[in-house]
């Protein structure tokens, strides 16, 4: 019996904007053990490809040219993620999200940030000099960021819901777990 090859391209799901995590987790939630996937995006999913190892998929990925990434996945058991994302695969993704500092600390608007950028932005502020010496995120948002909750705790941050702010935003809290 020869296993079929499910292939998945988001690359028109984030262009418009909406967030294929869902829609991918589910699909390969009904893939039985063994079974083969692959996506193409225009990045690394590398938060994307932990869920899925979470799940038992082995991954690797492929860069096919600017803003096109093949990433082969195997139903092993395993969860292997090879291939950790080059920093400067996604230096070309510009966030476009204000930061800012005040006496309650960092801050950074997600509001009206295509998927993948808000958690892109996220991540890739959390990796700057800019942040360095930081314990405190306020991430100001339009929904609840989801699947950034284990891509934070995977280094070392907690994040917390803190209500609502002016105009609708939801605020989060990010802190450095042990501070």
């Amino acid at each position: 019996m020869s296993e079929a090859l499910i292939s998945l391209d988001l690359r028109p799901l984030l262009a418009a904007g909406t967030d294929p995590l869902a829609g991918v987790v589910e699909q390969a939630g009904r893939l039985h053990a063994g079974a083969r996937m692959e996506l193409r995006a225009p990045f690394n999913p590398l938060p994307l490809r932990r869920v899925l190892a979470r799940m038992g998929y082995s991954s690797w990925p492929e860069k096919l040219g600017e803003g096109d990434w093949r990433i082969q996945l195997i139903r092993d058991g395993e969860g292997k993620v090879e291939g950790d994302p080059d920093p400067a695969d996604c230096a070309g993704l510009p966030t476009g999200a204000p930061i800012w500092r005040d006496g309650q600390g960092l801050h950074i608007d997600l509001r009206g940030l295509p998927i993948p950028l808000p958690m892109l932005a996220v991540l890739r502020l959390l990796g700057s000099p800019e942040s360095q010496g930081d314990s405190r995120l306020w991430l100001h948002h339009e929904r609840d960021p989801m699947f950034l909750y284990p891509e934070l705790a995977e280094i070392g941050w907690v994040l917390e819901p803190k209500g609502q702010g002016p105009e609708g935003e939801l605020l989060f809290l990010a802190e450095r777990e042990g501070d």
